[in-house]
This record gives structure tokens, sequence and C-alpha cells, in this order.
């Protein structure tokens, strides 16, 4: 019975070493596997073969150490057992009887059979040391392959690739042999005094008795630590470039005359004590190493003493003594966020405009925004989502070229929701291979709106239709995107006997076969891996699965980046781009970042940023490329010799998607924070705080917060040709109860062609009053009419919701346009509906009731009785800019004339309405 039961243990014991095994392995052969499944096999292999090398290293070292240091203890633990010591023994190796100190063998256990024991515990403890190291392969490849920036600080003179890959290298070296024999010199104290073999008062010379062998121990240890530590103390000096601890982010008076001088001293001391140490070795004192641990931390403490009187001083004539410094916190944060190639222009801001104005700027007035990305995204999904399991995640604005011009668009993808099929219909057979992908996308011109107060969509419905030229899906189905999450079964199988859901087609559905270049075979061994991987026995017995599935993990995008190359921080917004060719393709901006940038002010955890890569992901395919977008960055430059092969020069990216790489957002959020206090060069104003600028803000449905940057397709001023840039504006910084929101300043990132990542920062004077969008926020709550209005259309369970206010510079002036959206909240309807646009310039205001741009204008300078033109009689109604009758469906161009007799027309109809009903009466 007892064999019996031991067998069936060791075989319950054998099976559950095999399946850790197993799942050990299958997670690297499954994750090599999808490496190079996408052509980045050595993405997987250089990290793994440079942890192993690090770790094999470390290993050894860490075994030396730990082995010696082992021997010296057994060696110091049987000296202290011959050694005739009076006081009585806690803790001894041997186990028999008395033994005297003339007997050779002190334990009945063999000298090899002890080594074996030590050798093993050297071994499990290097072994776990060892791989803790492995974590610092990165630092390892980054110093061996490390890219000089051609600039150097003026404290140290360094490159500042000294500070970014170097320096990290070195700490990490240092910190791992600073744990390292801490621990060992932890257990030793702990160890060692067990032994009995301590006596006296170890304050008093000559009487405290310590064991020769312990000493000796404990010096070298000792020693070797103070060395370590000085090291340690002197490279921490370098630190001060990247820190803050006085005014200066960085390196400032104080750090420069006290902090890296008394980093010196102390790492000078800490050596000294090294040596007292060490001798120890050979003077049984122990008051040499109590002695130098007491001098260490006086003068430690006495260094942190002088600092802060030092410091005190200087605060009390500050700008003075730090002004040098803050010049070098000014120029370095400027070429750290990228700014110090930006251009500064001045802008009038105030000039009157005309109709003149806006017709010269008809592809600017054609392209601002009236859809809201938030309220569209509402009306998508009631209009668009066809079915429960569709989800449009958010919405991209971009450009293309539409009926021969180039026409701002938001567009938004329609993916399948994993989660609301889970809550549904969420099967295992449902959720892996019928519901596996999305389909098609929904575009609509950015300032076009139907007569029902809701988007014009130019495409639209299943299967895509398009009612434009220059936009057309031919392959719509996305397998990989935003919400392809699978965060059930965490993953999806293509190309299996059950036919995949493609799309509703009236009372039956449409079916597909995936047949894209990327997935996981499950033919052979394959399918074992995998289920041992999963932990599923699905992938076995499902017989919907054969040799020709495709399993299909990584899904979502930004994770699928990130899962290759995450040394790269990516941006928060992926967008998709339907090509010329009809495909869908997400692109990804992909950031080089460090917190190590010497006289940088951080955003966040950085002080570095550059926007060096473009990431392209295949929405059917799956295919990951990398593009590179700045040659000059020195990160970007160091990571292509590390992974050589890997990115892609940015002139291979094809035409029809380079025609649509936008300048990031959160790069040009992180731009624009950073410019509010470092557009000043002069050292005085950026002292005194005398010219700070705040983001821009504005009113919605939640309060007040900042604008957020916006997409608009507009002629910059001195331009001739409309471009695709970025627009944040800003106002002075607000003090206390002293508001100020009047605009100051307003940033343009360019998108398009060779001016790509051109940035202007357009000023305008600070002795004039320019309007800020709050200030016209303030304007329309201030409007006895437009209040009104709008407080009427609260009623009766409908809210207001206040569109995104856009600034728009025109000939030296401003526009500001607002949509108006109404939502009703009645009998579960809940679908925004525009029903006015709120427009200004400068101090006058007017909201009507329109879905056209062109009506506001008009109504406006009809009310404002501005000059109609300065080139011209009025149109006819019906007509546009260029006289031509307007095309049905387009924009509606109106007159101010054509406005007032409209008017009168309607006033002669109501007043003969009138006395129609008096005469009946």
């Amino acid at each position: 019975m007892k064999k019996l039961v031991t067998l069936i243990l060791s075989l319950m014991i054998f099976l559950l070493v095999s399946f850790l095994c197993l799942k050990l392995f299958s997670g690297l052969y499954i994750n090599y596997s999808w490496f190079k499944d996408l052509g980045y096999s050595q993405l997987f292999i250089t990290p793994v073969l440079s942890k192993i090398k690090i770790q094999v290293l470390a290993f050894f070292i860490y075994f030396l150490i730990a082995f010696l240091m082992s021997l010296i203890v057994y060696k110091v633990f049987t000296k202290i057992q011959r050694e005739e010591i009076r006081v009585k023994s806690k803790f001894h190796l041997y186990v028999i009887g008395k033994v005297t100190a003339q007997e050779k063998d002190v334990t009945p256990v063999s000298k090899k059979r002890i080594i074996a024991i030590l050798a093993a515990v050297s071994l499990i403890l290097s072994v776990f040391f060892a791989a803790t190291a492995g974590n610092g392969w990165m630092n390892l490849l980054e110093f061996n392959h490390s890219t000089d920036f051609g600039l150097t600080d003026q404290v140290f003179n360094k490159d500042i690739s000294f500070y970014v890959f170097k320096l990290p290298f070195y700490n990490f070296l240092l910190k791992s042999l600073l744990v390292y024999i801490t621990g060992i010199l932890l257990l030793s104290l702990f160890l060692f005094p067990l032994t009995g073999s301590f006596s006296g008062n170890i304050l008093k010379k000559g009487s405290f008795q310590v064991p020769e062998g312990v000493r000796r121990f404990w010096s070298i240890l000792t020693g070797i630590l103070f060395i370590l530590f000085g090291i340690k103390k002197y490279l921490s000096m370098y630190a001060v470039m990247y820190a803050q601890t006085g005014y200066v982010y960085g390196a400032g008076y104080t750090d420069i005359h006290i902090t890296v001088p008394l980093a010196k001293v102390m790492a000078v001391l800490a050596i000294l004590c090294g040596i007292a140490s060490l001798l120890y070795f050979i003077i049984n004192d122990h008051r040499l190493v109590i002695g130098a641990v007491i001098i260490y931390v006086i003068v430690a403490i006495s260094g942190s003493f002088v600092h802060s009187v030092i410091q005190y001083n200087v605060s009390n004539n500050e700008f003075v003594k730090e002004k040098p410094y803050i010049e070098q916190e000014i120029k370095f944060t400027r070429m750290a966020y990228n700014l110090d190639k930006i251009k500064v222009k001045d802008y009038p801001g105030t000039t009157e405009i005309t109709m003149d104005d806006i017709e010269d700027n008809r592809s600017t007035m054609d392209n601002i925004r009236l859809n809201d990305p938030k309220p569209l995204q509402t009306v998508l999904s009631q209009n668009q989502g066809l079915r429960y399991y569709y989800r449009f995640n958010d919405i991209d604005i971009d450009r293309y070229n539409i009926d021969g011009e180039k026409r701002q668009v938001l567009l938004s993808a329609r993916e399948m929701s994993d989660q609301a099929l889970t809550e549904k219909a969420g099967t295992f057979v449902n959720l892996t291979m019928k519901y596996t992908h999305g389909y098609g996308a929904v575009v609509t011109l950015a300032n076009e709106i139907d007569n029902s107060g809701y988007a014009r969509l130019v495409l639209k419905d299943i299967p895509p239709k398009s009612l434009v030229e220059g936009i057309n899906i031919r392959e719509p189905r996305i397998y990989y995107g935003e919400l392809t999450n699978d965060t059930k079964y965490e993953y999806v199988v293509g190309n299996t006997l059950a036919k995949e859901f493609d799309y509703p087609l009236g009372d039956d559905n449409a079916e597909n076969t995936y047949q894209g270049k990327t997935g996981l075979s499950v033919k052979g061994l394959n399918r074992l891996f995998l289920s041992a991987h999963f932990e599923t026995l699905r992938l076995f017995f499902a017989r919907e699965i054969d040799e020709n599935s495709k399993l299909l993990v990584n899904r979502n995008i930004l994770n699928r980046a990130r899962t290759l190359f995450p040394y790269l921080r990516y941006d928060r917004d992926p967008y998709m781009v339907i090509a010329k060719d009809g495909k869908l393709y997400w692109i990804i901006d992909a950031y080089t970042h460090t917190d190590k940038f010497p006289y940088s002010t951080p955003v966040g955890d950085l002080n570095y940023i550059r926007n060096s890569v473009k990431v392209v992901v295949d929405a059917y395919h799956g295919t990951v490329d990398y593009y590179i977008f700045d040659k000059n960055d020195p990160i970007l430059k160091t990571y292509l010799k590390i992974f050589p092969g890997v990115f892609k020069d940015s002139s291979k990216l094809p035409s029809n998607l380079a025609d649509h790489v936008r300048y990031p957002e959160d790069y040009f959020n992180i731009q624009s924070t950073v410019l509010l206090n470092y557009h000043v060069s002069n050292p005085q104003v950026f002292y005194n705080r005398e010219d700070t600028w705040e983001i821009a803000k504005k009113v919605d449905e939640d309060g007040t917060k900042n604008i957020e940057p916006y997409y608009s397709t507009m002629r910059l001023p001195g331009e001739k040709d409309p471009e695709f840039t970025l627009i944040r504006p800003f106002t002075p910084a607000s003090r206390q109860e002293q508001h100020r929101n009047n605009l100051v300043a307003w940033l343009s990132a360019c998108s398009d062609g060779e001016k790509y990542g051109e940035l202007i920062l357009y000023k305008v004077p600070k002795n004039v009053e320019i309007q800020g969008p709050l200030m016209i926020d303030s304007l329309i709550d201030q409007d006895t009419t437009i209040s009104s209005k709008l407080t009427l259309w609260s009623q009766g369970g409908s809210q207001v919701i206040r569109g995104n206010l856009l600034a728009v510079p025109i000939n030296g002036g401003f526009i500001y346009v607002e949509p108006i959206y109404i939502r009703a909240e009645q009998q579960g309807a809940s679908i925004p509906q525009m029903q006015a646009i709120v427009f200004a310039i400068d101090k006058k205001i007017v909201m009507v009731e329109t879905k056209n741009l062109d009506v506001a204008v008009a109504e406006f300078f009809a009310k404002e009785g501005a000059p109609e033109t300065q080139h011209g009689g009025p149109q006819k109604p019906g007509t546009g800019a260029t006289g031509q009758p307007d095309e049905p469906g387009g924009p509606i161009t109106i007159t101010p004339k054509e406005s007032v007799l409209q008017k009168i027309e309607q006033l002669k109809q109501q007043l003969e309405e009138l006395q129609k009903e008096v005469e009946s009466m």
C-alpha cells in the first residue's frame, strides 16, 4: 500500500513538474513565434540573449564572491571552535561531544561535504541575485551603443549622452554590487554572534574581543562597501544636473558651490573609511571601523547643515546668484522639447475683418469644424452602430482630397466590441471564431450638417457607401483596432470551419473567412504549446479548428506596438487612415524620451521627448511597420544600433499614407505646456514670472476647462495655400482673483509635406485687448437674447451642449465659431442635434438658428451693418462667391443684403396673415 501511495505521489509530482516545464517552454516558444510571425524575431532574441549574457556574468561574479565569503566563514567558524573560548557557544558546526583545541577536525562532517554544501548555498544565492541583474540588459546595450548628442553641459563638460546612456549603467552596476555585498554583511552580523565568541565592552579599547577570522572578514566587507559607496557618492554629483534642490531645475548656485564639492569630499572620505576598515584586517582595534562610520556621519550631517545655510543665503539674493543657471535652464529645456527651433512671428490680431476677408479665406471657412467630436460620437453610435456589438471608440480628425479639394474630415472606425458580446452572447465560439472583426468606417466633412441637425455623412453604412470622390473602402474588415482587446480568451481563431460573421444582410448575415498574413499556426506541436500557454484544452477539442486555422493574439494595436517595441512611448490616440487603394490602416505616433536631460524641467516623468517614429498597423493583416521621422534624435540612433533593420526610413512610407501623417496631439500638448513659461528668453522676466501664460479656457457642459489642441485646415498668415495644422491659443496667467482671459498668442504645428513639424508661435500685441475664447463665452452668457434662447432650449428635459469654441485667425484678425447642440432626454431620445451657430468678431456676437456657417456669417454682417464687399456689388440669391449657382447639397453663400430682404419678406407675410385673421373676426 505504501508503495502504491509513493508511486501515485511520484507520478503526481512528475506530472506537475512536467506541466510547469511545458508551461514555461510554451510561453517562450509562443512569444518567439509571435515575434517571428510579424518579422521581428530579433526584437525577441536580442533582449533574451542580452539578459542571459548579463545574468551569466552576474552569476559568476556573485558566485565567486559568495563562495569565497562562505569559505572564509567556514574557516572562521572552525577556528573559533578550536580556540579555547570560555564563553559558552550557542551555535556549533558539530553536534556531538566536546572537542578540544588540539583536535584536527572539529566537525563530524567531512570537509568535502561542507564545501559542497557551501557551494550549493552560494549557487542558490547567486542564481537569485543574478536573475534580478537581467533587468539591466538595456542599460548595458545603451551603454555599448550610445550616440553623442553633440551638446555638452557647462558644469562638467560632459556630452548629454553621458547622463542619458552611461550614468544609468554605472549606477546599475554599483547598486547591484552594494545590495549583494550588504546582504552578505548583514547575514554575517546575524550568524557570527550566535557562536558566543564575542565578549567585552564595545566602546573600550582592548575590552571587546572579536575572533581574528571574524574581524578580518568584516574588515574586508566593510572596506569594499565603503569604497563602492564612495564611488556612488562621486557619481551622485552628476545627478544634480537633472534634479531640483533650489530655484533652478538642474545645477544651481548652491549645487555648484556646495553640493558638488561636498559630494567629492564625501567620496574621498568614504574611500578613506574603506581603507581604515581594511586596516582592521591587521590591526585589532574595532574603533577603526566604528570611528570611520562616526566621522562619515558627522561630516554628512555638517555638510547638510552648511548646504541649508548657503541655500538660505542664496535665497536672499537669489536672482543674482542663479541668473547664469536660469539661462541654462531656459536653453536646455527648450532644446529638450524641440522648442529651440520654433519660429516666432507677430500677429496683429485686431485687424477689422470684412466679407472680403471671409471670401478671401474661403478654404479656411469651408473647413471650420461645426461637427463637434463628442456629440458626433453619440450620433454615430445611434445612427451607424446598426447592431449592439458595434462601437465607435473615438473620432479622428484628418484631411482628404475630396472632389478635387482638400477637405477636413472626421472619421471613426466601426469596431466589434467583445465587451458587448460578453454581456449578451459571450460563448467560446462567438468570442473566438464567429464575431472576430469590425467593419468599415464612417466619415463626415468637418463643416457640413444636414437639415435635421446631424452630420452629413459622406461615407456610411454596411457595406461602406461613399457619396464623394476621394474616399472609398475596398477592404473594410478590422481585425486589429483599438477595441480588439479579447479580454476573456486573449485570442480569436481565424480561418476555421465555422464561418465568421461579416456583416448584417437583411434577415440574414454575410459570412467571411480570415485570409490575413499574420497569425499563429495550430498545426502539430503548435497546438500543444498554444493550449499549454493559454491553459485550455478547447484548442484540441474544438471541431471547428483545423490545420489551416490561425490564432490571432495581441490584436489591440497599442498593445501590439508596445509588446513589439516597449522602449518607445506611444500616443494615446491612434487614428485610422483610409488609403487610396481602399485599405484601412492605423497610424500611431511613438516617442523617444528620457528623464535625465540636464537642466530641463520635467513634464510628468520625462524631461526630453521626440516624435521620432510613426507606427503603421494594417487593420486587416495586423502587420506592423516602424518609420523614422527624426533622423537626428540620438536616442533613436542608439536604438538603430541595438536593433538594426527594425526601423524603416520615412521615404519608404507609402505616399497614400504619408499624405495623412499629422502632428501628434500628445506631443503638442507637452510642448505647449512647456511653452507657457519657456517662451521667455530674458532670465529676469522668467525669474519674476512677469510673462507667464496659461492655456486658453472655454465653457462646456462640464464647466470651465482648458481648450484642447484642435486640428484645422486653414491658410496660415502669409501663406497662399491652406495647410492642415494643429492650433492652441494662450492667455496671460491669472493671479489670485485677477483673471486675465485675453488672447496673447497661439501656437501652430504644421502637418503637410516638407513643412511637417514646423512650429510657429504667433504673438499678438500686449498693449491691446484681444478676445480670448472664455471672454467670447462670457459674451454669450451676457447677451440677453442668446442666453434666454439657451435657457429656453434647456427646459423640458432637454440639454444644451456647447461645442468646441474655435478661434480662427483670418487676415490679421480673429473670428470665433461655436456650434450649439440640443439633446432631448425624453422617451430615450438622446441624439444631439445642432440647433444654432454662434459667430463672433471682437466683441460683436450673433447666434443664428442655422446649420450653415455662411448663413451665420451673413447674419452677423447684416446685424452689425458691416460693408458687404469691397470689390463688387451684392451677389444674387442662390449664388456662391464666384457668382455661379450653388451646387445642390453644398454650402449656401448668402450676402447681408439678401438676409435683410428675406427678413422684410417674412415680416410682410406675417402682416398679411394678421390682417386676414382680423378680417375673419
